[in-house]
């Protein structure tokens, strides 16, 4: 049976792309003490999150380019194919080197996978429908990541770690029966005009503002969640309230995605990144000023808000640009420059924590995220006041393309 309409395609893109990420998440709570009991010090557990990222984040950019000469559905198999092997080798591995090479080869597989999800979606959006649909799959992809721990606690606690490796195998199984049964083929026309797409993005001040932006955003507030709980903790909170704030944030930002992509024009999307960027970054800021649970509460609500207000933006902003320069490609790269920032994020963060303690991990977040969004509007060519911003005023009508 395969999918007979672009609506019932998305359906089943999100639908894997919920499966992969809730088997994802069903790993992160037990992997660092699972870790421990192989003999890992703290530097390995590190290089452990560490490996998946930078693997991810140095092959998607790749895997983009070669998705946009070839065909899509048979690369997204491919790669789930190497998730659902890989996550039985969690469970034989007997040394932290062996975890390290596992989560390597992990992220590279994951490179398959949701990057070349969101240009399939992109790919099959009708003018007008771009927003509604990357807002779905951003939608998908927060709710798998926002019940995988909790679903993967429970798990380890009731059946040991291993149950946890064995359900990320039997989801990634489940994610790659979905693409192969449900899911068209479906091969992308290569842009005509013949620009590579590093050459075209160097063109786009946008886009490449775009790219800056989402990589020092990453870098100032995309790590903060190791974060959040030493100072929630610091502030008197349980375990118990500080995974309710967590899991709250994900599902504010997961639940408004597709109302919010269902706002998003051609005229607006620059005004929404911008607004929801705003919101997440006072917030940000203001965490160290927290305190009891309701307050904490609040601003992680508020961050969710604007998470939700501009990632649909800033995804159909890519889309716009990727339909002229290759799709997987441009995705790709936009995947790859978050990546960057989460891999350096957490180092730069330890470090100020160590030497200026933990509230100037938020406080020079907020103060980085700031200065990426004006690197953003200065590329972009936008320089409105705030007051501007929320009229609707600043978007040239030339906008579009590179």
């Amino acid at each position: 049976m395969k999918a007979r309409s672009p609506t019932h395609t998305l359906a089943v893109l999100a639908l894997v792309s919920f499966v992969m990420l809730l088997g994802v998440g069903i790993v992160v709570p037990m992997l660092p003490s699972y870790a421990q009991g192989l003999g890992a010090t703290a530097t390995q557990i590190g290089l452990i999150f560490a490996a998946f990222s930078l693997s991810r984040t140095l092959l998607t950019p790749v895997i983009g380019a070669l998705a946009d000469r070839s065909e899509l559905k048979g690369l997204m198999i491919a790669g789930l194919a190497g998730y659902a092997v890989l996550s039985l080798a969690y469970a034989g591995a007997d040394t932290p080197a062996q975890l390290i090479m596992i989560r390597l080869l992990h992220g590279m597989a994951s490179a398959f996978v949701i990057p070349l999800a969101m240009s399939y979606a992109a790919t099959i959006a009708g003018e007008g429908q771009e927003g509604v649909y990357m807002g779905s799959l951003n939608m998908a992809l927060f709710f798998g990541m926002g019940a995988g721990p909790l679903i993967g606690g429970l798990l380890t606690d009731g059946l040991g770690p291993a149950s946890a490796f064995y359900a990320l195998a039997a989801l990634s199984s489940l994610a790659l029966g979905l693409a192969v049964i449900l899911l068209p083929p479906l091969r992308r026309e290569r842009p005509k005009g013949g620009e590579g797409t590093l050459k075209g993005i160097l063109k786009s001040r946008e886009l490449l503002g775009l790219l800056l932006f989402r990589t020092i955003n990453a870098l100032g507030s995309g790590n903060l969640m190791a974060f959040i709980p030493i100072l929630a903790r610091r502030s008197g909170l349980s375990t118990t309230a500080i995974g309710v704030l967590i899991t709250t944030n994900i599902f504010v930002t997961g639940s408004l995605q597709r109302p919010f992509g269902r706002l998003v024009t051609p005229a607006n999307t620059i005004r929404m990144i911008l607004i929801g960027s705003g919101l997440s970054i006072a917030a940000l800021a203001s965490l160290p000023l927290a305190s009891g649970f309701m307050v904490y509460l609040a601003l992680g609500c508020l961050m969710g808000l604007g998470g939700a207000i501009s990632m649909p933006a800033a995804s159909v902003l890519v889309l716009e640009h990727g339909r002229a320069l290759g799709m997987s490609a441009t995705m790709g790269i936009f995947d790859a420059s978050m990546g960057l920032g989460m891999i350096l994020g957490p180092l730069a963060s330890g470090v100020i924590m160590d030497y200026l303690g933990i509230e100037y991990v938020f406080y020079l977040g907020g103060l980085v995220s700031a200065l990426g969004m004006c690197v953003f509007m200065t590329l972009a060519g936008q320089r409105p006041a705030v007051g501007g911003i929320l009229k609707g005023g600043g978007v040239s009508p030339k906008r579009r393309g590179p």
